[in-house]
């Protein structure tokens, strides 16, 4: 009888146990390891591949310019300075200029490889025209590489504020703007060294303009 007993009873208690065992937390006890390791990858996938924050266009919404158009040297010329021998005659463009303009700004640095004196702008040109890729136009002119980009360098010359003797390096950066009304295009070039903020002040300035004017 008592083997009896243990028979009945065996299946009688795995019956009871089945019934208590609800189906929506059996459920989760089989999906649960699952949904824990999707979670798992996916924040694994986040952590090692953070969304991409577009540094060149997500301060234009709300950005106030630093500089304006003038004639001074704290403004944006549309004419020669005063001061140049073509003090007010407006410049002439090289080609490849205009037509990089049509898309956005333009920034440029012309340069010689192993002037230790033009180095330190170019680097400083460069890194900024990296860094805001995605919004301009950028020309690293380093006559020492020949061809077309030492072509470009010498037409760049149009751009020196202070025409002969030409120094570099020489830095510009050439946009549009509103002058009573007409777009027109406008620019800023410096001889040698400037601070990178100030650099970049202006490069910031530069595709804000090109933002507001161009209709984007």
């Amino acid at each position: 009888m008592a083997e009896e007993k243990h028979l009945q009873e065996g299946p009688s208690m795995l019956v009871v146990k089945e019934v208590k065992m609800n189906p929506k937390s059996l459920l989760l006890k089989v999906l649960l390891p699952s949904v824990l390791s999707v979670v798992i990858i996916a924040l694994f996938i986040i952590s090692n591949n953070p969304p991409r924050v577009d540094n060149n266009s997500s301060w234009l919404e709300n950005y106030t310019p630093l500089h304006s158009l003038g004639t001074g040297a704290d403004g944006f010329w549309v004419t020669y300075p005063p001061g140049h021998p073509q003090g007010g005659q407006p410049v002439s463009h090289p080609q490849w200029v205009l037509d990089s303009l049509k898309n956005s700004c333009v920034l440029l640095v012309l340069h010689r490889t192993g002037c230790s004196w033009c180095q330190p702008q170019a680097d400083r040109v460069i890194e900024l025209g990296n860094k805001y890729k995605d919004s301009l136009k950028f020309y690293d002119l380093d006559l020492e590489l020949g061809g077309d980009v030492e072509i470009k360098g010498y037409e760049a010359i149009a751009y020196d504020p202070d025409d002969s003797p030409h120094y570099i390096a020489l830095t510009a950066i050439i946009t549009s703007i509103d002058n009573n009304g007409s777009i027109e295009y406008c620019w800023h070039g410096w001889e040698g060294d400037m601070d990178k903020s100030d650099l970049e002040g202006w490069i910031k300035d530069a595709i804000y303009y090109y933002h507001i004017n161009s209709g984007e």
